[in-house]
C-alpha cells in the first residue's frame, strides 16, 4: 500500500499542477459566477463507498470563495460481506483563485466521512488483552469514521455558450485519520479490511485508529446561478 502511494505521488503532483493548463485562457477570463451549484458524478462510481454528492460555491470577491459538498453513501464494497451500507460525506472548504486571469484555483478542503456497514460474517468475541475467546458467525454493524484535510488544485472548461454550465477537473493530496471497529459490540473485534500493514498491531484492537495518505482526484459538473 505504502509503495503504491509513493509511486503515485509524483503523477498526482504533476496532474494537480497541470490541471489549469488544460483549460484555455479565454474560458478563464469569463466570469464563472458568484453562486454556483455543483455535482460530483465520480462519487456514483466510487467502488468502496458509492455516494451521491452535491455542493455549492459562494465567491466573496475575485480571489476568494467558500465551498461546501455534502453526500449520501448508499452502497459499498469496503466490507466483503456487507449486506448494505449507509453514511454521510461532508467537505467544507476555502478556495483561492490565482493567475493573471484567475484561471487557476487552489482549495483547502476539510473532509469528514461516516459509514455504517451491516455485515454478516465471523466476529471475534470476548477480547481481553487483545486475545479473543472465540469467533461467532452473526450479523453485526461496523462503523468507519474518517477525518482529514486535502489541498487541491484545478481548472475549468465551459460547456455552453451562455457560460452557465462548465466542468472542473481537480486533483490533490491529503492526510486522513480513520477510526474503524464493530459498533456497540462490547469486547468484540473485526479487522479493518483496508488497514495498513505497517499498523497491523493497532488494527487488531477492537477499535482501529490509522493515519492514511489521500490522493483525491475528481471531475465536477458546475452550474452558475448568478
Amino acid at each position: 500500500m505504502i509503495r503504491i502511494c509513493l509511486l503515485c505521488l509524483p503523477l498526482l503532483l504533476a496532474a494537480g499542477a497541470a490541471n489549469a493548463q488544460l483549460f484555455p485562457s479565454k474560458a478563464a477570463r469569463i466570469d464563472s459566477g458568484k453562486i454556483v451549484l455543483r455535482f460530483n458524478p465520480v462519487g456514483l462510481a466510487d467502488f468502496l463507498d458509492g455516494n451521491f454528492t452535491v455542493g455549492g460555491e459562494y465567491r466573496f470577491n475575485n480571489s476568494w470563495s467558500a465551498t461546501m459538498d455534502a453526500g449520501i453513501i448508499f452502497y459499498s464494497h469496503y466490507m466483503a460481506k456487507s449486506e448494505r451500507a449507509t453514511g454521510i460525506l461532508l467537505r467544507p472548504g476555502v478556495r483561492k483563485y490565482t493567475g493573471k486571469h484567475k484561471e487557476y484555483f487552489f482549495d483547502l478542503q476539510f473532509h469528514y466521512k461516516e459509514v455504517m456497514y451491516h455485515v454478516n460474517d465471523w466476529i471475534e468475541r470476548d477480547v481481553v488483552n487483545e486475545v479473543s475467546g472465540y469467533e461467532q458467525l452473526t450479523k453485526f454493524r461496523y462503523r468507519k469514521q474518517v477525518f482529514g484535510v486535502n489541498i487541491m488544485s484545478g481548472g475549468k472548461e465551459f460547456l455552453t455558450k451562455d457560460h452557465r454550465l462548465f466542468v472542473e477537473v481537480v486533483a490533490g493530496l491529503g492526510i486522513h485519520f480513520k477510526i474503524t471497529g464493530p459498533y456497540h459490540e462490547d469486547n468484540s473485534r473485526f479487522e479493518d479490511p483496508f488497514a495498513l500493514v505497517v499498523n497491523r498491531n493497532n488494527n487488531l484492537k477492537p477499535t482501529s485508529k490509522t493515519v492514511v495518505p489521500a490522493f483525491p482526484v475528481t471531475i465536477r459538473l458546475v452550474y452558475k446561478l448568478r
